[in-house]
């Protein structure tokens, strides 16, 4: 349910820089023009010879919104291009929807995580990143990145995200009768109590609300960027964004923090899921959603459910190749 995106993923989220000038020189900071508005895809060149050595940063369009904070989740478009041989290795905008990472922790490469933490969201950020701050001397293979390029970055900052952020809503009586307490301020994990003997329903049903958000009702086919708590009926948690994840074989460690893998249904080919039934519900909302029966480790079926604060909803990326 809860996927991070890792340093070798976030090689393939590029991102573009650009500089804008005029004059003589018609090249930004570090030798790089970008074009284009916020939000649009940029097209990026840069003058000719070597690019600088040290990391390179440019508010090329200064947002009105907060600051980005270490540890937070951000969601940003993006591009990013080689400077050796011009080639864009990734771009979030051909998707159609933006990607979200956490920011300042070592989830990402480290010129994003210098370059992108104080920034305000809304702005369009040029980063001319060098190897050492990049994928370093083992390059990324896959994006053509060899291990001492310098890659060009544009990047628009859509939105920020944190275990603390408060969610927009009222607190409601809940919209079906349930055994389940749901209580706690709507900035922090919320407290979940399940009464003796509560047994897990035959089929998930609707989800109920605990908190209703003043944001855009969620729409079919989104993805969201959200936290949340898993419970089993006996009350035991077993799972949550607020808690930190030690590095398995399958994955590195994941930091506490938001996440965005919520999908609201339908997917990409027509697949549904659990969370299907949040369409219609406003972002900012905080959701009990029962879950589908499971198998643990040994093969023991889990009955759960989720406690989900959803704090925004994005398209979901279209998938490559459309």
């Amino acid at each position: 349910m809860r996927k991070l995106l890792s340093l070798v993923v976030v090689a393939t989220l590029g991102a573009s820089l650009v500089a804008c000038g005029s004059g003589k020189d018609e090249f930004g900071a570090g030798g790089i023009k970008v074009t284009s508005d916020f939000g649009q895809k940029p097209t990026v060149t840069h003058r000719e010879g070597d690019p600088e050595k040290q990391l390179v940063t440019e508010v090329l369009k200064e947002g009105d919104g907060p600051e980005v904070k270490k540890g937070e989740l951000l969601t940003a478009n993006y591009l990013g291009q080689i400077w050796r041989d011009g080639k864009v290795f990734d771009n979030s905008y051909d998707r159609g929807a933006p990607s979200s990472f956490p920011i300042g922790v070592g989830s990402v490469i480290g010129g994003w995580d210098e370059g992108l933490v104080g920034k305000k969201i809304g702005s369009r950020v040029l980063l001319s990143v060098p190897a050492d701050k990049g994928y370093k001397e083992t390059g990324n293979e896959q994006a053509g990145i060899k291990g001492d390029d310098t890659l060009i970055f544009v990047v628009d900052l859509v939105g920020e995200a944190g275990n603390d952020t408060p969610l927009d809503a009222n607190p409601v009586t809940p919209s079906t009768p349930t055994k389940i307490s749901v209580t706690g301020a709507l900035n922090a994990e919320p407290k979940v109590t399940v009464a003796a003997g509560t047994k897990p329903p035959a089929k998930p049903g609707k989800p109920i609300v605990f908190a209703l958000g003043k944001g855009k009702p969620i729409e079919k086919g989104s993805q969201l960027i959200g936290r949340y708590v898993v419970y089993d009926y006996t009350g035991k948690k077993q799972a949550s964004t607020w808690d930190a994840q030690p590095a398995t074989q399958q994955s590195p460690a994941q930091p506490a923090a938001p996440t965005d893998q919520l999908q609201v249904g339908p997917g990409p080919t027509g697949q549904t899921g659990a969370l299907d039934g949040l369409a219609g519900i406003p972002v900012g909302s905080r959701v009990l959603v029962e879950l589908p029966a499971s198998k643990d480790q040994a093969g023991k079926t889990v009955n759960a459910f989720a406690v989900i604060d959803i704090l925004n909803a994005f398209p979901a990326p279209k998938q490559t190749g459309q």
